[in-house]
This record gives structure tokens, C-alpha cells and sequence, in this order.
């Protein structure tokens, strides 16, 4: 009967590898082999310690932008809703002026009468009517307290459209005509607010303007056409003289998109529109 063979072991150990080796081998050539494998798994380790410093690195300087961004982000955010945008300066230009008018003791009718009789205004010149409360108190009218003298029966809506309101007065060479200018911050609201007081604008302004509204009620509430005068756009109340004839009782005409004209001659949109095209308005 033979003897059983001997299985084969289904793995071998490193130790096992070492202990042939040292039997086929030199024990220095082992040793230095030995001094290699440890050589390199110290490499290997340290490798892979400085690849892990490095992505930690890396996901910080991540970390640090996208923090960096929402900061941006949000000062931004921050600045646009939060704070108070600079208010846009309105123009309605230079003009000489005449002399102040203290409105606690005047009216607008005494006030109309006194500069259709000022004779030291230079012919086809606009000039301002600086209106005060008092000496005391030499401030000019607010835009409200200047509807108020006036006594316009104008919406605040429409009131609080404008910015600036002057008094002005020009002698065209026949006569010295009173007119209204404006300034506007916003077109598109003071037109939305002009187009819908149009038919009141007459009752608004008739004495400022110096128009007798006895004479032309059958003009109240009328809609206003559109026309040009002097390549200007403007909005016209119409109403028949004697003869019969068509012709302008007033006007408002927007001189530039934030100057608006209230007046009733033509010799008054000229010069005001050639005095502002020439300071560059």
C-alpha cells in the first residue's frame, strides 16, 4: 500500500518566501532587498500623505471662494435694496431774474399786475419772478407752497409730479407775458399726470397766465391737440376768436424731457427753447 502524497499548502507566507530566499540567497543581497521594500513603502506612505494635504488644500481653497462669493454676493444684494440712491438733480435752466415778490403780502392777481407793468425787462429775454414768503424769510416757494398762491385747484398727484416750478415773465415787444416752466425728475410720470388732468389744466393755471376765464368757458374741459411750434411738441387748448379764426389759448409744450412749459404765446416757447438748446440743456 503506498503512502498517501503530500498536499501542497494553498498559500504561503512572506516568511516562508524570506526563508527560501535565505536558503538561495546571499543574506546581505536580503537584507538590502529588505532595506528597498521599506525604502519604498516609506516613499509610498509619504506620497500618499502630502496627495491627502494637498486635496484637504484644495477643498479649503474651494470652501474659501465659494464663501468669498456668497459674501460678494450678498454686500451687493445688500447695497442695491438697502440703501438710498442719489437723488437726479433737476434743470430748468438760467434765467435773469426780476425783483422778489413776497407772497404774504400779495396774491397772484397783484402779482400778474405788477410784472405786466415792469418795464425794465429786456425784449424777448425770459426772465424768473423769485417768489418769497417774506423778507424774513427770502427762501423760495416749495413747488406745493406755489401751486397754493397760485390758487390752482391741481391735484396732488399732479403737483408732486414736478420737481421745480417757476414764475417767469417776458416782453415779447408788445406786452410782457407771464408763463410757468417745470422741472421733472420723471417724464413718463409728469406725462402720465399732464395727459390725465389735460381738461382741468385751464381751471389749474388760468391765473398764472393771466387769462380771463369769463371769456372763454366754453374751453373748460376741452381736450387739448397735438401739434409742433418750432419743431417743439406741445399740447394746445384751442378756442375761436370773434372772426371765427382757430387759435391757441395756451400751451404746454415739453421744452426738453425734464423742462415742460406752461404759456400762451409762441414768442415765449422760442426764446426759452433757444435760451436752453444754448446752454446745452
Amino acid at each position: 500500500m503506498s503512502e498517501p502524497e503530500t498536499k501542497k499548502p494553498l498559500m504561503h507566507t512572506f516568511e516562508q518566501d524570506m526563508s527560501k530566499a535565505m536558503d538561495m540567497t546571499d543574506a546581505k543581497v536580503v537584507q538590502e532587498i529588505l532595506e528597498r521594500g521599506r525604502e519604498k513603502e516609506f516613499t509610498e506612505k509619504e506620497n500618499y500623505t502630502r496627495n491627502k494635504q494637498k486635496s484637504w488644500y484644495k477643498l479649503g481653497a474651494i470652501v474659501f471662494v465659494i464663501c468669498a462669493l456668497v459674501s460678494l454676493g450678498y454686500a451687493f444684494y445688500y447695497y442695491r435694496n438697502l440703501t438710498v440712491p442719489a437723488e437726479k438733480s433737476v434743470s430748468i435752466g438760467v434765467f435773469p431774474s426780476t425783483g422778489a415778490i413776497t407772497t404774504n403780502s400779495s396774491d397772484i392777481r397783484k402779482t400778474i399786475e405788477t410784472i405786466k407793468n415792469e418795464t425794465s425787462l429786456e425784449q424777448n429775454k425770459p426772465y424768473l419772478v423769485p417768489l418769497v414768503e417774506s423778507a424774513e424769510a427770502p427762501a423760495l416757494l416749495n413747488v406745493k407752497q406755489i401751486f397754493s398762491f397760485f390758487e390752482s385747484s391741481a391735484t396732488e398727484p399732479f403737483v408732486t409730479s414736478f420737481s421745480i416750478v417757476r414764475l417767469g415773465v417776458m416782453n415779447d415787444g408788445v406786452e410782457n407775458i407771464p408763463f410757468v416752466i417745470a422741472g421733472v425728475k420723471d417724464p413718463e410720470i409728469a406725462n402720465k399726470e399732464l395727459l390725465i388732468a389735460e381738461k382741468s389744466l385751464l381751471q389749474y393755471f388760468y391765473k398764472s397766465l393771466n387769462i380771463d376765464l369769463s371769456l372763454h368757458k366754453e374751453e373748460v374741459g376741452k381736450v387739448f391737440a397735438s401739434e409742433f411750434l418750432y419743431n417743439v411738441p406741445i399740447k394746445a387748448l384751442k378756442y375761436k376768436d370773434l372772426s371765427g379764426a382757430e387759435k391757441n389759448l395756451f400751451f404746454y409744450a415739453r421744452v426738453t424731457d425734464n423742462v415742460i412749459l406752461f404759456t400762451t404765446s409762441p414768442n415765449v416757447l422760442k426764446s426759452i427753447y433757444d435760451s436752453l438748446l444754448g446752454q446745452g440743456l
